[in-house]
């Protein structure tokens, strides 16, 4: 007993402080390899798992401590309000809370990846599947330029908007949401007003798309509520806009340079980019069939006036009947998937697949299996495996793979 050493003290030497919370095996993994990989100035300024460097708080920590948290989220309801103090380094950061979107990345894990990966500024980062652009947001947020596809036009809006609310003019979207019953007004009367159709003042109109976003937020938690959409709006866009200007407020103290991105709805199975274009690939398909993503944003997609059904026939893991001719279709599309990563990314470039597999529903297939076989047959060198269990009672699968390839060509 007089001889042991605890784990962090063998991991790490003792000027080196991980931030509250880093408890897990994968987080300590990663960690460590942010430790191994990085210079300690690079520790200080860009590193997801670290809190003290050499007494240096880094600028992580200090940047999820300069957003109040407890001041954006005091009309919250008490489980909400838990859930993103719980979070404040990990998940509710930056503009990452605005539109908790289901199935979404995990912040911190995605900003150790491009640090562990070796992406820097003067990099282009891609994910051909985006959902809500949570690997643009970390990249930007280390000054790195990333590209979000998804087929979902729903998923571009929240994109445009997470992303856009990183550096914006917080005056000009003050000034917009002077009343916010004339605009719930219009909002409730037409499908996507005139003026966030057609404004022809492109900077004007990504500031209203925050507004419409904060709507139809409003619209989901008004169907899982007993609360009407008039009642909740006012608090959802206090919300977002709380969150933005607390952002806008570290982003300026830190002096943080924001990274550009380019959001784009498109189909990973036809990207729309040219041959060699990108420097990394991170991305997370939809686990087979685990979630209808459109049925979980149908409420959205039909105000926005798109059809369900017409894009059900292009969504990867919603077509089929059976699990059998599920999977058929699935491991189809998501070699296509693959072959395209391969296309767009250069010459040793690391593709990065986040997956997991819900045995029930698969009969016992592994999908990450299956995609590794894929990917060596498209050319991408496959290098590790890292697990990463998920917690939760209600939670059918209990680990996701990391998957970690590079680009041969």
């Amino acid at each position: 007993m007089k001889n042991h050493i605890p784990l962090l003290e063998k991991l790490f030497d003792k000027n080196y402080q991980l931030i509250d919370g880093t408890d897990e095996i994968f987080e300590l993994d990663l960690a460590l390899w942010e430790y191994e990989i990085l210079s300690k100035k690079e520790l200080v300024e860009r590193s997801a798992y670290f809190k003290l460097v050499d007494g240096k708080e880094t600028a992580h920590y200090k940047t999820c401590n300069l957003q109040n948290l407890e001041e954006v989220h005091k009309n919250s309801s008490f489980r909400t309000k838990i859930f993103f103090l719980d979070g404040k380094y990990s998940t509710g950061y930056a503009t990452h809370s605005l539109f908790p979107y289901r199935g979404k990345f995990h912040p911190q894990l995605i900003r150790a990846l491009l640090n562990i990966l070796d992406i820097k500024p003067g990099h282009i980062v891609l994910d051909p599947m985006a959902g809500s652009s949570t690997v643009a947001v970390e990249a930007n947020l280390l000054g790195i330029d990333a590209i979000s596809v998804d087929l979902s036009p729903f998923c571009e809006l929240m994109g445009k908007v997470k992303t856009f609310t990183l550096n914006l003019d917080i005056k000009i979207l003050e000034s917009i949401i002077k009343n916010p019953k004339e605009i719930l007004d219009k909002l409730k009367k037409d499908k996507v007003p005139e003026y966030f159709k057609n404004n022809k003042d492109d900077k004007k109109r990504n500031y209203y798309e925050i507004i419409l976003l904060a709507f139809l937020d409003t619209v989901g938690f008004a169907g899982r509520s007993s609360s009407s959409v008039d009642k909740l709006f006012p608090r959802v866009l206090d919300r977002y806009v709380s969150t933005i200007k607390y952002f806008q407020k570290a982003r300026q103290k830190m002096d943080l340079k924001i990274g550009k991105s380019k959001i784009i709805q498109g189909s990973v199975l036809n990207l729309p980019l040219g041959d060699n274009s990108v420097d990394a690939v991170i991305t997370s398909p939809p686990y087979s069939f685990a979630i209808d993503y459109l049925k979980n944003d149908q409420p959205q997609l039909e105000y926005l006036g798109h059809d369900l059904e017409v894009l059900r026939q292009e969504m990867i893991g919603l077509q089929g009947r059976g699990v059998e001719n599920k999977l058929e279709i699935y491991f189809d599309k998501m070699n296509q998937a693959l072959g395209e990563m391969k296309r767009v990314s250069k010459k040793n470039a690391p593709v990065v697949i986040i997956i997991g597999t819900n045995d029930i529903q698969t009969n016992g297939v592994r999908l990450e299996t299956k995609v590794i076989e894929l990917g060596e047959k498209q050319g991408l060198k496959f290098e590790l495996n890292l697990k990463k269990p998920i917690r939760g009672l209600q939670n059918t699968m209990k680990e996701e793979s990391i998957l970690f390839f590079t680009n041969q060509k």
